[in-house]
């Protein structure tokens, strides 16, 4: 009888397929002239502090109406409506040349990244892609939305300069938006502002917002749509060898590569700060299927009745590794090959040409150097590409287990709350490698049959199971010792 293996923490045990840990070498790419390693080094302390004016003013963490917000300006200065927070931004200074933001209070990040001079485009790439680590995306588009709002009503060509970087800013948070993020108190807040840019007059913004909102809200998806099929049972069952090595090899490269697009920076940056599998169901989706894949391997493999067949069908999975490598898919790729390396299987005894077969790819899983092999492997990839997860999450997990949020008060001259951007640089750096290889898509079309073959990998034995299949083939020395 198959019985499925339930995982209570997919991700978790997505992480563990791979064994070991050790230190994280981070792949900075061609951030690497940014980013420099001597966390507080060379900084140069912001010109004004929040103490002095213009004060922060903070809006509350819920829905506004903006249809019903005062146009008038506020008679306390606040700091989202100064053209310029670069004096109250923290930067790395080297030989009296100021270079990148390293930090801030929350509210002059914002402004800095709204600025039509002065900020650059990486920077605020890297912030919209980190915010979500020291501000909500309803808290920073209230904040986006108030800002405009005050420049929008100004006559001077700075302030509508601000306000159209600010307005570019907010649809570019509502196109990656993520399905969590859009609750009601989200979609209230964008929606108002909406209604205000038409009682404004500003029909072109209006519709842009609207436009994109409404393709977020009907951005729906079913793991099954991928998994599933339409066709009828077939009247003789399908076996392994029923189709090529290369055809399975697609259609698993098919599966990951639909899951994987799905992923959003945020869900891995939420997950190495929360392990919060309700705000990333998509990293849930697309670890549950490397989970789910490998034990039906495993299945596949143990459940053979003799070590002919057993060898048989490790022989097709070794092939089929083979197809996935030069595919660049190194999520099934690796979800076969922790199949087959996995203790129950490992253990048992295996022909020399298993095991010569089996050596260039085992030497991938090796852990030495922060698994220095997969990442040469990944780095001389040609996207199309999907990597394995698992080792970006712990990357991210090291950066942020290893970096305090805040600046120290000593390297700021007592400012307090400075928000330590680089630690965002260095999440920047690793989730950019993502981005980057999503700009690239596999062309394969979704075959049926196989599929339906896969049966969602539903099929497998749970990790007890396997274990006392292995012992079956070959007892342990220790029991046939008491046996005797």
């Amino acid at each position: 009888m198959i019985v499925m293996e339930q995982f209570d923490n997919p991700v978790a045990h997505y992480l563990q397929i791979l064994p070991g840990t050790s230190s994280t070498t981070i792949d900075l790419d061609n951030l690497s002239d940014l980013l420099n390693q001597t966390d507080f080094n060379c900084l140069r302390p912001p010109n004004k502090f929040l103490e002095d004016t213009p004060h922060i003013v903070e809006l509350p963490p819920k829905a506004i109406d903006w249809q019903r917000e005062p146009s008038s300006v506020p008679s306390e200065k606040d700091l989202l409506l100064e053209h310029d927070a670069v004096d109250y931004v923290i930067f790395r200074e080297k030989e009296g040349k100021v270079l990148e933001v390293r930090g801030g209070p929350k509210d002059a990040l914002v402004v800095y990244a709204t600025q039509s001079t002065h900020s650059s485009l990486l920077y605020q790439e890297a912030f919209l892609i980190t915010f979500r680590t020291f501000i909500s995306a309803l808290e920073l588009v209230n904040k986006l939305i108030k800002r405009y709002l005050y420049m929008s009503l100004a006559n001077d060509s700075q302030s509508e300069s601000i306000a159209r970087h600010t307005f570019s800013v907010i649809v570019r948070i509502i196109d990656e938006v993520t399905q969590y993020e859009l609750d009601f108190d989200l979609i209230t807040s964008v929606t108002s502002f909406v209604y205000r840019l038409i009682h404004d007059g500003n029909f072109t913004y209006s519709r842009i917002l609207r436009t994109r909102l409404l393709d977020r809200l009907k951005d729906s998806f079913g793991i099954n749509t991928v998994l599933g099929t339409n066709l009828c049972k077939p009247k003789k069952p399908h076996d392994l060898f029923d189709f090529k090595s290369a055809e399975i090899a697609c259609q698993l490269t098919f599966i990951d590569s639909q899951l994987y697009h799905r992923i959003e920076s945020a869900e891995l940056l939420w997950w190495s700060q929360e392990q919060n599998e309700k705000k990333s169901k998509n990293l849930v989706n697309f670890t549950e299927q490397f989970n789910n894949l490998s034990f039906w391997v495993r299945t596949l493999i143990i459940t053979q009745s003799t070590q002919k067949e057993r060898e048989r069908h490790m022989m097709k999975f070794v092939k089929i590794m083979k197809h996935l490598r030069e595919m660049c898919n190194f999520n099934s790729y690796l979800a076969i090959l922790s199949a087959i390396m996995s203790t129950p299987l490992a253990r048992l005894d295996w022909s020399k040409n298993i095991k010569d077969a089996l050596k260039e790819h085992t030497a991938v899983m090796d852990t030495a150097q922060s698994y220095k092999n997969y990442r040469a492997l990944l780095q001389t990839a040609k996207p199309p590409c999907v990597p394995y997860i698992g080792i970006i999450l712990q990357d991210l997990t090291f950066v942020h287990a290893g970096n305090p949020d805040t600046i120290p008060t000593d390297r700021c001259h007592g400012a307090k709350n400075m928000i330590n951007f680089l630690k965002r640089w260095n999440q920047f750096a690793i989730l950019d490698s993502i981005r980057k290889l999503k700009k690239w898509n596999y062309d394969i079309k979704k075959n049926d049959i196989v599929v339906q073959y896969f049966n969602g990998f539903k099929d497998r034995v749970d990790e007890e199971r396997t274990w006392q299949l292995s012992h079956q083939i070959k007892p342990s020395n220790r029991k046939s010792k008491m046996q005797s």
